[in-house]
C-alpha cells in the first residue's frame, strides 16, 4: 500500500508499520505486534507512546497487561487538517512577518553591486524571471536582440515560454534588432507587448536592461547569462539604448 501520504502527516516508516500490524490484529500485547511489525523491541514503546499523541492508538488493561489496538482511521483526517492548519498558520506568519521583516532589512541595506552568473537552460529561466520578479504589471524593460541564435530551435522554444509568461503578468518589453534579422524576427519572435525597431548600426547583442540589472545572455552548448545588478551601471545603459532607440526604425 502506498503510504507516502502518511509520510507527510509526519509519521516515521516504523509508526506506520506498528499502525498497520494494529488495524491488522485489531487488539494485541507488544509481543504479537513487534512480530507483526517487525519493529525492534526496544523501540515498541516509543513507537506507541508516538502513536497515542497522535490519537492513533489506545489501549485497554487486562490482568494487569497493557492490550493496544489502533484507532478508527479516520482519525487520520483528524491528523491531516490539523496539519494543514499548521501549514497555513506558517503560511501567515511568513507573509505578514518574516517576508516584511526580510524586505525591511533589505532596504537597509542601501544600493548594493553584485554580479551572478547563470548556466544551462535551467539557469537561464531562473535568469530571465529575474526580469519577471523585478517588474510589474504595465512595466517595461529594453532589449538588444540576439543574433544567429536567435534561429536555433531552443532558442525560439525557450522564448515562446518565456513570452507567455511576460504577458500573462502585462510586462512590455522593447527591442533593437540588426536589420539583417528583421525577417526572421517579425515572423518568429514577434509576440503581443512588444515594439520592435531595427537598425544598420553594429549593436551589443544579447543585453537586457531592466530596472538596477543588466543581463548578458550567450547561447551555445552552454547557454550563460551574465547579471550585473548595479543603479549605475543600468542607467548608463538604459541611456544608450534611449539614443539607440531614436536612430533606430
Amino acid at each position: 500500500m502506498e503510504t507516502k501520504v502518511l509520510t507527510q502527516l509526519g509519521l516515521t516508516g516504523s509508526e506506520i508499520k506498528v499502525y498497520f500490524a494494529l488495524l491488522e490484529l485489531e487488539s494485541s500485547t507488544v509481543g504479537p505486534l513487534i512480530d507483526r511489525a517487525k519493529v525492534p523491541d526496544s523501540k515498541i514503546y516509543s513507537i506507541l507512546e508516538k502513536l497515542k499523541e497522535r490519537g492513533l492508538v489506545s489501549f485497554v488493561i487486562k490482568n494487569n497487561v497493557k492490550h493496544f489496538q489502533a484507532s478508527d482511521p479516520k482519525n487520520l483526517v483528524t491528523l491531516l487538517n490539523e496539519k494543514e492548519e499548521e501549514i497555513a498558520a506558517e503560511r501567515k506568519e511568513l507573509e505578514e512577518k518574516v517576508i516584511p521583516y526580510i524586505e525591511s532589512r533589505r532596504k537597509l541595506t542601501g544600493e548594493k553591486q553584485e554580479a551572478t552568473v547563470y548556466e544551462s537552460y535551467a539557469g537561464l529561466k531562473s535568469a530571465f524571471n529575474l526580469i519577471l520578479d523585478n517588474l510589474t504589471a504595465g512595466e517595461g524593460y529594453s532589449v538588444f536582440m540576439l543574433s544567429e541564435s536567435l534561429k536555433e530551435k531552443k532558442v525560439v522554444s525557450f522564448f515562446q515560454t518565456y513570452h507567455k509568461k511576460r504577458i500573462e503578468r502585462g510586462i512590455k518589453v522593447r527591442l533593437i534588432s540588426n536589420i539583417e534579422f528583421k525577417k526572421f524576427i517579425l515572423s518568429t519572435h514577434r509576440y503581443k507587448g512588444m515594439k520592435l525597431r531595427f537598425t544598420e548600426q553594429k549593436l551589443p547583442v544579447g543585453l537586457f536592461i531592466f530596472k538596477n540589472h543588466v543581463m548578458t545572455v550567450i547561447w551555445g552548448e552552454k547557454p550563460t547569462a551574465f547579471v550585473i545588478k548595479s543603479k549605475r551601471n543600468y542607467e548608463h545603459y538604459r541611456e544608450f539604448f534611449e539614443d539607440m532607440w531614436q536612430l533606430s526604425s
